[in-house]
């Protein structure tokens, strides 16, 4: 991995020139076509590629990116750069607004004039903001005044998720960015509400982020695409929770309770490689109706006797009592620490002494430790909780103080209570003293972008 404080000029065009050497040696031996910007060229990079051409091309991305920022300038980093993303992030808002992409033939070109008369547009204006895109290699110029496709831009009409990630972005994350000053004076600094941030003043609504999007369908539907898309990802695949945890550690007949598991896949992986394990998946009564429909059941035939599926609000006690394990897979990222707490305290009165609490999320690593390409993604992903739901991706520390808190700690104490559980399982009272949870251990999975973190009973092995 190319050292995070690395500076040298010549060093990291060397960098670069040996990468790029050791990615084009390898295109070619596998018959891949080189990367290039003509929309009849690859749309992704090989996603087979091997671990070494993987971090190759990271380093890649990472030296040519400080190299171009040392070499404009500490100036332009905090003047042209951001004056130049805030108008591609306009002119990318003009083009899904008006489904331009759309309106661009594929394999020819197009002028700005018939362009604009067919969506009933201003050509000058059009102009205008196509060529703030050209500059970023989204549409080309190949001629004067005509305008032609490019790989990324081909690739909004042509791939739905890469479309919907686009759109989500620019429609409709940008503008609750551009008023998320004016929410944090309006709502409060620190405010842990859900449906209290950004989005709530820029579109205002005081509904959180799912019900509201329950209200708007295209922006549910570009959502769900997103999401669909993202789950795509191989960093983010439901097989990484095979190898985040021991699960051949649980007794023959163990259950898995997945909280908020939507139709059930997560659970697939492990229960294709563990036969004795039983599945109970939990979500809303829209989701189980259609996770228990015979027409979009994903769950394979031979392991449906197996699962079960219930209706259930994690906001309300858990009803399922004993189980070995209580599954919460990116969850928590979604809500601030006292509706964290609210929705683990939750569970704490159905557990027994032996039972564990497996939430699989992001662990933040500290500052630098992460190539520089993989921790943009992340510092981004971040600041996207916080805008849509006061949300926040947490770092190690940050996750043991909320498991310590979970057992008689503060937080949401109107909404959750400080009940805790007795290592036998049964809810606490006032003249028992509780229990407290902690991490009993950490597992990244190679290749995952999230972490299984393992909570159970202090003083429970």
């Amino acid at each position: 991995m190319l050292d995070n404080n690395e500076q040298d000029l010549e060093r990291l065009a060397e960098i670069c020139l040996s990468t790029a050497k050791q990615i084009k040696e390898y295109l070619a031996a596998n018959n891949h076509p080189p990367m290039t910007f003509d929309q009849n060229g690859p749309a992704f990079f090989p996603p087979t590629s091997p671990p070494d051409i993987q971090m190759a091309r990271m380093d890649l991305c990472t030296a040519a990116k400080r190299l171009y920022d040392l070499a404009a300038g500490p100036d332009e980093v905090v003047t042209f750069n951001t004056y130049n993303i805030v108008h591609d992030l306009n002119a990318f808002r003009y083009v899904n607004y008006y489904k331009i992409a759309e309106a661009v033939p594929l394999d020819s070109t197009i002028s700005y004039t018939t362009l604009a008369e067919k969506l009933h547009l201003s050509a000058t204006q059009l102009r205008q903001m196509l060529r703030q895109l050209i500059q970023i290699h989204v549409f080309s110029e190949p001629t004067p005044n005509q305008v032609s496709h490019t790989a990324s831009s081909k690739l909004l009409i042509t791939h739905a998720g890469v479309g919907a990630f686009n759109a989500f972005t620019t429609l409709d994350t940008v503008p609750m960015a551009a008023q998320q000053i004016e929410a944090l004076e309006h709502f409060g600094h620190g405010n842990v509400h859900p449906n209290q941030g950004g989005l709530n003043y820029a579109c205002k609504t005081d509904l959180a982020m799912y019900n509201y999007y329950e209200t708007q369908p295209a922006v549910r539907q570009r959502f769900s695409t997103l999401m669909t898309y993202v789950s795509s990802f191989p960093a983010m695949s439901n097989r990484h929770t095979v190898r985040g945890y021991d699960w051949s550690s649980l007794p023959d007949g163990s259950t898995v309770v997945d909280i908020a598991g939507n139709v059930g896949h997560t659970m697939v992986p492990i229960a294709e490689v563990h036969p004795t394990i039983k599945f109970v998946v939990q979500d809303l009564p829209n989701i189980v109706a259609r996770a228990t429909d015979p027409h979009t059941n994903v769950i394979p035939e031979p392991l449906r006797d197996r699962f079960t599926f219930q209706e259930h609000d994690f906001n309300t006690p858990q009803p399922v009592v004993g189980a070995e394990i209580y599954f919460l897979r990116m969850i928590m990222h979604d809500y601030s620490d006292p509706y964290c707490l609210r929705i683990l305290r939750q569970i704490v009165p159905a557990m027994k002494k032996e039972s564990r609490i497996v939430i699989m999320d992001q662990v933040s690593p500290p500052v630098g430790l992460l190539p520089a390409k993989i921790e943009r993604i992340m510092r981004t992903q971040d600041l996207q909780m916080m805008l849509l739901t006061n949300a926040r991706e947490r770092d190690l520390d940050e996750w043991k103080a909320l498991i310590a808190d979970v057992v008689g700690g503060g937080g949401d104490d109107d909404a959750a209570g400080k009940s805790g559980a007795a290592p036998d399982g049964q809810t606490t009272t006032t003249t028992t003293t509780p229990v407290p949870l902690e991490i009993k251990n950490v597992v990244t999975p190679p290749g995952s972008t999230m972490s299984l973190i393992e909570v159970g009973f202090v003083g429970q092995p």
